[in-house]
């Protein structure tokens, strides 16, 4: 009686749980039921940690299942990814197509900035940016720009529960992460997959640390390379870790203070992996990939990293295959994987139903809200949530941006968290511009940006441009926004710019100064370009010292002209680099309406384009302008000197025709790039060649049967953070050859 009354209880209770959804690893059919549960445990390593995605695909050649997962920086971004219900192939594919060079760039990719800030680049290329506040200089939290990271983790988690806590995954999945604070372990396990992601691969002083649940949190390798523990203590039966450490250095190698702080975080990070190797079992596998001389940002080789993955895994072939399901019991368990991933892959737009701006202090939400251009009832996708948010982290305001979406009762609601970078209000920007023939000319400038932002809440900004050197210059601007997040805006302005130059045709010094005071009033179209009107004052003084005899030359010369202006100027800017671009178009074309006494109706303008383009490993781009001058004044970027006649003097054609009314150039610049500066230095490495022509008039003649100029250039370029460095040769046709050192933007 008493094993029929238990045989009953036994039904009755299998009935009731029946209705219960069990997880991935309790579902299949006999013989999946009976195995062992295993757990993927996979190692931080920076671009190294792209083996994993070889493991990957072997595991799945040989049909083995991962029941669990637990990784640690890079290793949580491609187990998380994985455990969302990502294929092998996305994977994959995610690799091969991401801008690792702009992921590791100390700048948000340029085509995510805002119109004023891409601006901020053409008035100086540097990178070399302060915070200001009253109690002295803010430095950037991270060597890195955080933005691009976001992204692109962003794109690889989307669809996937990049917003759900990963505690809802179809794989149960941990993430290793390291407390600042104190520096003990934090195990991820109830945050957002996003979250998760770019918490663990919080690399000290690449990327920023981040806030997670009140705990400021850096990558996890420091504390647990290896989460075995980990594993364990979520049930597994069987690891499978996956070690991509970097090795140790050599004496030989530690060579300066660089080296050592690595060494110092090698030395953590293996001493912790020798611990959690030391808690493995006989019945565990350990998969090491043999990359002898790949380091930690080498993403350049990703085809060999993800290839030795899958090598090392072979290697471990009779270990895994006792592991191996059934081809039907292999294919359930990817389709259970797999099934949340492909049920979120289509993006169905739904009416947005409310927008809520969290975490702001100086900013102002209602300006960010607009700023965004989600509207209220607008039917709203993914993307275009993501367009927003990219639209505020463009601005330069934020460290970082989290966004979650909820969609109920046939609404999305979106949820925009900010973090407002302290440094970024009140920020200063340093640049150097030096150009040398090794001859006579020598021009250099100490070149200051400062932009204090949010003076008010619409948004006001005021911007101060001061370069000191060969070239005098002061502009300020206060760019006011005609209401929260306004597209349209008035800005007061305030230019001076003087120059002092030796003109060898007449043994004679000319000192030019130019002022300008006005006010425009303007819109913003997009973050790509704007339109501007205006009126103001001009005042233009022109004195040149000729020697004895030349009196009345000079008389004739030195003058004074004030004048009434009305401007107008259109810009395009989608170019994705201020130093070398290899993408996008730049378009300015800029008028004035000069009035002076009773002389008027005279309308000089000036013309700028340049479309960039790229090729494999090279890059270039055509650039063309066209300046017509009052019949009193003169162009305004003088011809010569380096990819503006390279082989001339600077400015060598003004020196000939102290007053040229027209003038006009084309040039072909292209570059191969063939190195890398290292992380946090700079950029590219790249050696090129130009072609120019270019002719000029004076006396108010037009260009119309004028002397074309051409000129040609090698040269070799890096980009530093103090902007683009040249080393150049050039030749004029029918002139000399010039060697050029060459500092600061060049378009």
């Amino acid at each position: 009686m008493r094993q029929k009354t238990t045989l009953a209880c036994v039904l009755l209770l299998a009935a009731l749980t029946g209705f219960t959804r069990p997880s991935l690893a309790q579902v299949g059919g006999p013989t999946e039921a009976k195995r062992p549960r295993i757990a993927l445990v996979l190692s931080g390593g920076g671009a190294r940690g792209l083996a994993h995605i070889g493991v990957l695909r072997t595991l799945q050649d040989l049909r083995v299942p991962v029941d669990m997962v637990v990784g640690t920086s890079m290793g949580a971004v491609v187990g998380g990814a994985y455990a969302s219900g990502k294929s092998i192939e996305e994977l994959e594919s995610f690799v091969r197509s991401a801008d690792w060079d702009a992921i590791l760039s100390d700048r948000a990719p340029r085509q995510q900035l805002s119109f004023r800030r891409r601006e901020d680049d053409r008035l100086l290329a540097s990178r070399i940016d302060f915070g200001l506040n009253t109690k002295g200089i803010l430095l950037p939290p991270a060597a890195a720009a955080n933005s691009a990271l976001e992204f692109t983790l962003d794109s690889l988690a989307q669809g996937n529960g990049s917003e759900r806590s990963i505690r809802n995954l179809p794989l149960p999945f941990r993430a290793v992460a390291t407390d600042l604070v104190n520096g003990r372990m934090v195990t991820l396990s109830d945050t957002p997959l996003f979250l998760t992601m770019r918490a663990s691969m919080a690399v000290p002083g690449l990327f920023s640390p981040v806030r997670v649940n009140g705990r400021m949190v850096v990558d996890g390798g420091l504390v647990r390379n290896l989460g075995v523990d980990v594993a364990r203590e979520m049930g597994a039966d069987i690891i499978i870790a996956v070690n991509v450490g970097s090795p140790l250095l050599d004496e030989q190698e530690i060579l300066s203070a660089l080296s050592v702080t690595d060494q110092m975080v090698k030395i953590l990070t293996t001493q912790n992996v020798e611990r959690s190797l030391s808690e493995m079992k006989s019945s565990d596998v350990l998969i090491t990939p043999e990359m002898t001389g790949i380091g930690l940002i080498d993403f350049n080789r990703r085809e060999e990293v993800m290839m030795q993955g899958s090598q090392a895994s072979m290697a471990a072939k009779s270990a895994l295959l006792p592991l191996a399901l059934s081809a039907t019991d292999y294919a359930e368990h990817e389709r259970l994987r797999r099934a949340t991933a492909m049920a979120a892959s289509v993006d169905d737009a739904l009416p947005l139903g409310k927008l809520t701006i969290l975490g702001t202090n100086f900013t102002n939400p209602q300006a960010l809200a607009a700023e965004t251009g989600l509207q209220l009832g607008q039917k709203i996708s993914r993307a275009q949530i993501d367009q927003g948010s990219a639209a505020l982290q463009g601005r330069g305001d934020f460290d970082r941006i989290d966004t979650q979406v909820v969609d109920v009762d046939g609404r999305r609601d979106v949820n925009l968290t900010v973090s407002e970078a302290a440094w970024s209000r009140s920020r200063l920007r340093l640049g150097f511009e030096v150009e040398s023939d090794f001859d006579s000319t020598n021009v250099y400038a100490l070149t200051l940006l400062h932009t204090l932002s949010w003076i008010n809440s619409w948004g006001a900004e005021l911007r101060t441009l001061a370069r000191i050197g060969t070239t005098q210059q002061l502009d300020m601007g206060f760019h006011q926004p005609l209401g929260a997040g306004s597209a349209w805006y008035v800005e007061p302005q305030f230019t001076y710019q003087g120059i002092k130059t030796y003109m060898p045709l007449f043994g004679s010094n000319l000192h030019a100064t130019k002022r300008w005071s006005g006010v425009l009033l303007g819109r913003r179209l997009g973050n790509w370009g704007d339109v501007q009107l205006g009126v103001g004052e001009q005042t233009a003084d022109l004195k040149v010292n000729f020697p004895p005899g030349f009196e009345d030359t000079a008389a004739g010369l030195n003058r004074r002209v004030t004048e009434t202006t009305q401007d107008a100027r259109f810009r395009i800017d989608t170019l994705d680099a201020p130093a070398f671009p290899g993408r996008g178009y730049l378009f300015d074309l800029h008028t004035q309406r000069l009035t002076s006494g009773e002389d008027s109706g005279e309308m000089p303008y000036e013309l700028k384009a340049m479309a960039a383009f790229q090729l494999g490993t090279w890059a270039g781009h055509l650039y063309g302008e066209y300046a017509q001058a009052s019949t009193h004044g003169s162009a305004a970027d003088a011809l010569g000197g380096f990819l503006r006649l390279s082989g001339s003097a600077p400015r060598g054609l003004q020196s000939q025709e102290p007053n040229v009314s027209s003038q006009a150039l084309v040039r072909w610049v292209m570059a191969k790039q063939f190195g890398q500066m290292p992380l946090g230095l700079g950029g590219a490495l790249r050696a090129g060649f130009s072609l120019e022509s270019g002719s000029s008039a004076s006396g108010g003649k037009g260009l119309g049967g004028a002397d074309w100029k051409k000129a040609a250039s090698i040269f070799a370029s890096v980009d530093t953070r103090l902007g683009p460095f040249y080393l150049a040769l050039g030749s004029t046709q029918g002139g000399a050859s010039t060697v050029y050192f060459f500092l600061g933007p060049v378009w």
